[in-house]
């Protein structure tokens, strides 16, 4: 199996200048997962956003490259539709040259209303735009002399420079929802798809079956063991405290996720949290119910059984660890992750 690390880069505090130490925490825990094993690191793209601090990957996933030597680094995902294509052909063409060819290259069209709102984008529009945007920037990495002409984007005549290392282009991903359009869509582009961590497990695994299903009828290989499987992830020694100590951190992305999708312009920067939880008009799921669907949290032993289930089961062989998500000390991430590298991956190397 491969493993990946998923980064997420959460705001709690109120002052903006724990906004430095998030990002230094970033990538202090993907150089210390470069050191434990893991395959690849990801990271996530939000705007106006305490979910995550990453607006734009290219520039971090560039830094990080500088900072690591043979970890692959992954887009988790660009939003195409908030980004000139032409622009992010080349700044990711740039990325993978920078980096000796490290790149992953996960793509979506975003699911927030109000990041469409902020950017004047009408949010109907995103699957046409998005797939506009990967035709090109595809085209960009591979055609020289490329022009395109769509609803949304125009191209003419454009030479890419520099061109990617990785060919005839870097690896792509595309991340799809629960509906069964957008896997259609990846498996009609020959594409590997990418699923939430937050998704509980049952979904997340009927997405892959999903996709195993619409490959065996187009006639393709599913290749299940390219495409990474995010799950929330925090170990200790101690069992209790495994399945305690982030209660707080899961509740917290939990409940701001659910008022999130609840806005169409602004931000949730400055969201009353307490408030939402009072006045939401659905209850959530309870914390109880969300470490039997969603995390994996406990002892590595426990971590182990789960993992081997989804190998044997589903065939899955390649987990992805969001392990640094809401308030989530440091100190006890990177503690997580060496139980993890030490104590579960090799099992499955």
């Amino acid at each position: 199996m491969k493993f990946a690390l998923f980064i997420l880069a959460s705001w709690t505090e109120p002052d903006a200048s724990a906004q430095s130490r998030i990002y230094g925490e970033a990538v202090e825990q993907i150089q210390y997962a470069e050191e434990l094993g893991f395959d690849s690191v990801w990271i996530a793209e939000h705007h106006s956003s305490r979910y995550g601090i990453f607006p734009s990957l290219m520039p971090i996933l560039t830094y990080v490259a500088a900072k690591t030597k043979k970890i692959r680094i992954g887009a988790g995902v660009s939003v195409l539709p908030f980004h000139n294509p032409i622009f992010l052909a080349e700044e990711s063409a740039m990325m993978d040259v920078l980096s000796g060819g490290r790149l992953e290259f996960g793509v979506g069209r975003g699911s927030t209303a109000y990041e469409y709102g902020n950017f004047q984008i009408d949010f109907d529009s995103r699957d046409a735009r998005s797939q506009e945007a990967l035709d090109i920037i595809l085209g960009l990495w591979t055609t020289p002399r490329f022009s395109y002409h769509g609803e949304f984007y125009q191209v003419n005549d454009v030479t890419l420079a520099p061109s990617p290392v990785q060919k005839p282009h870097p690896p792509v991903f595309l991340a799809v929802s629960r509906t069964p359009a957008s896997v259609d869509v990846a498996v009609s582009r020959d594409l590997p798809i990418l699923t939430s961590f937050s998704t509980p497990e049952a979904d997340n695994l009927g997405l892959f079956s999903l996709y195993a299903e619409r490959c065996a009828a187009a006639g393709k290989p599913p290749n299940i063991e390219r495409m990474p499987y995010f799950r929330f992830v925090y170990l200790s020694e101690d069992e209790k405290e495994g399945r305690e100590y982030p209660r707080e951190s899961l509740t917290w992305i939990r409940d701001l996720g659910g008022f999130r999708r609840t806005l169409t312009h602004g931000e949730e920067i400055n969201v009353d949290l307490d408030h939402w939880r009072r006045t939401r008009p659905v209850d959530p799921p309870s914390y109880e119910s969300e470490l039997e669907t969603t995390a994996y949290f406990g002892t590595p032993d426990q971590c182990v059984q789960k993992i081997a289930k989804l190998q044997k089961d589903h065939s899955i062989g390649y987990f992805g660890a969001s392990m640094s998500f809401g308030s989530m000390k440091h100190a006890k991430v990177l503690r997580s992750m060496e139980l993890f590298a030490k104590e579960v991956m090799p099992n499955f190397r």
